[in-house]
């Protein structure tokens, strides 16, 4: 896929507002308009990428010996189709020690996805984003 190119701003408001419809934002309690404002901000240490109609990356880095993998999205009609795993390609590809990422505890088919793709479960994290919810920290090493 040679689509993979920078969040824009038109994209901003149609993922937001996906995204809020979806586990794990849903559950979570992030509306279109929050997650409008996390994709829109001014942030150097984030990088945001999409493949178009299909999924999108943000990407912090540094961190912790490597980039984390601050969100990763891949619509629904799109899953099974490798959208993810060329999205975790490509965070792959900007070096470090360690790949990085979190994942809710409760999201079952973004653990197995992640497991696939060779990340090791480090640690719970209670109440990171939500109180009653948990968070698994996820860490790759290369």
């Amino acid at each position: 896929m040679t689509d993979l190119r920078p969040l824009a701003d038109d994209d901003i408001e149609p993922f937001a507002a996906v995204l809020s419809g979806i586990d794990p934002w849903r559950r979570l309690g992030y509306s279109p308009s929050m997650l409008a404002l996390y994709l829109g901000r001014a942030d150097p240490a984030l990088t945001r990428m999409v493949l178009p109609g299909r999924g999108l990356i943000a990407l912090r880095s540094p961190w912790l010996r490597g980039p984390y993998v601050e969100l990763l999205a891949v619509l629904p009609e799109a899953q099974g189709q490798g959208g993810g795993r060329r999205l975790l390609d490509w965070a792959e590809g900007r070096g470090g020690a360690n790949l990085w990422a979190c994942v809710s505890a409760f999201n079952h088919p973004a653990r197995a996805f992640y497991a696939r793709m060779g990340f090791a479960e480090t640690a719970a994290l209670p109440g990171l984003v939500t109180d009653g919810e948990d968070e698994i920290l996820l860490r790759k090493s290369r």
